[in-house]
């Protein structure tokens, strides 16, 4: 993903911007900061997931 050059000086991205970049990445996303591009490099192993999901749970839901 890559926000257009238009787009760049929009006070919601520069706020946006501002709140994440304290944050690290994961590894399995590539971030270019400074262009404002990002991609999914791989898919997410199951324990660099940041939040615990129960598959049995949503199986059981939509099984109704």
């Amino acid at each position: 993903m890559e926000v257009r050059e238009r787009s760049r000086k929009m006070l919601v991205l520069e706020n946006a911007q501002s709140l994440v970049s304290g944050r690290q990445v994961p590894e399995w996303l590539t971030l270019d900061a400074a262009a404002l591009r990002g991609s999914v490099a791989r898919l997410p192993e199951r324990h660099e997931m940041e939040q615990q999901i129960e598959e049995q749970l949503i199986v059981e839901f939509y099984s109704r």
